[in-house]
């Protein structure tokens, strides 16, 4: 008799689990996107899961000497994101490259939120930190959105 209850334990408790295993998971994000203004930039951006690489055009206004000036800048940097699919947070640190001659090379790092706006659309809205190599510091909201290439799986 014993035998028959720890055999019945034993089923209730891993019954539950084995539902569970059986169940399968939404794969992590992959794959190639069209980014569209200043999150992360106008471009291009790889993924895979929590990490992610992106290329693209950068522009912003800025102030010097007291006035607000246009600068494009080229972004290259990475993201993470907290989470491997779906909304999440995210930071993406950069490096920049001016085109324009008032402005110098520096950095770009970013915070902020991506979140599903429809299918395969998503919205970005952060905060960027930008630091160029003569000193100068900007702090700029950044939007955007971005869109995925190819099939969706």
């Amino acid at each position: 008799m014993k035998t028959v209850n720890v055999a019945l334990v034993l089923a209730i408790i891993t019954a539950p689990h084995v539902a569970t295993s059986q169940t399968p998971s939404s794969p992590r994000e992959r794959g190639i996107y069209l980014t569209i203004f200043r999150s992360p930039s106008t471009g291009v951006e790889l993924r895979s899961g929590h990490a992610a690489a992106n290329l693209g055009f950068y522009p912003t206004v800025l102030r010097k000497n007291g006035e607000r000036d246009n600068a494009n800048f080229i972004r290259l940097g990475g993201s993470f994101y907290a989470k491997d699919r779906g909304s999440s947070l995210y930071i993406s640190p950069s490096v920049v490259f001016s085109l324009d001659k008032e402005w110098k090379h520096g950095a770009l790092t970013e915070l902020g939120f991506r979140g599903t706006l429809y299918r395969r659309l998503r919205g970005r809205l952060g905060v960027g930190v930008l630091t160029t190599t003569d000193g100068h510091i900007a702090v700029n909201p950044t939007v955007g959105m971005d869109l995925k290439l190819g099939r969706s799986r």
